[in-house]
């Protein structure tokens, strides 16, 4: 008989923590739906009519390949070689779209180093003024990996020195 009445209040335990449980997810799909229905009323964009199917689908896709489909992308992969061979295009990362950032190559970055003595900081200030715009944030740290790699190849080449360690480093002309 003990057996019976531990696995009845085992049960009963289990019943009450899943009621519990539903009655937060409920809680839960009500402030999202509010929450949804607020945005539809700010009219901010048209993607406010997302459904729950479609929300639960976007949650649950993973990156990566698919299983099963090993053979197909590896047919893929050479077909697009191929076709990348014949064209004589180069495969490799797509664009990210259109930048308001312009070309930074040839002498943007060896004019900005001069017989001073310029921190990273400096120059990074320097070149931020030369462009026509006010950089945002992701744009000065686009700039930031562009002027490194452009001082780094500066230094190797012997057109720029340096002098000091870390943040005290600083750059000039000889």
């Amino acid at each position: 008989m003990s057996n019976i009445s531990t696995a009845k209040s085992s049960l009963s335990a289990e019943l009450a923590h899943v009621q519990s449980g539903l009655a937060y997810y409920q809680a839960r799909v009500e402030a999202l739906t509010a929450a949804i229905d607020q945005l539809d009323a700010i009219g901010d964009e048209d993607d406010a009519d997302l459904d729950l199917e479609e929300v639960t689908q976007q949650k649950k896709s993973r990156r990566g390949r698919k299983p099963g489909k090993a053979a197909a992308s590896r047919a893929s992969a050479a077909t697009s070689a191929g076709a990348a061979k014949k064209t004589g295009k180069r495969a490799g990362r797509k664009g990210r779209g259109e930048t308001r950032m312009p070309s930074t190559g040839g002498d943007f970055f060896p004019n900005l180093i001069t017989e001073q003595r310029q921190s990273m900081t400096d120059l990074l200030n320097a070149a931020a003024s030369q462009l026509p715009f006010k950089p945002t944030a992701e744009e000065n740290r686009q700039l930031r990996s562009r002027l490194v790699a452009a001082v780094n190849q500066m230094l190797k080449a012997g057109k720029v020195q340096d002098e000091g360690k870390g943040r005290a480093r600083v750059y000039f002309r000889a």
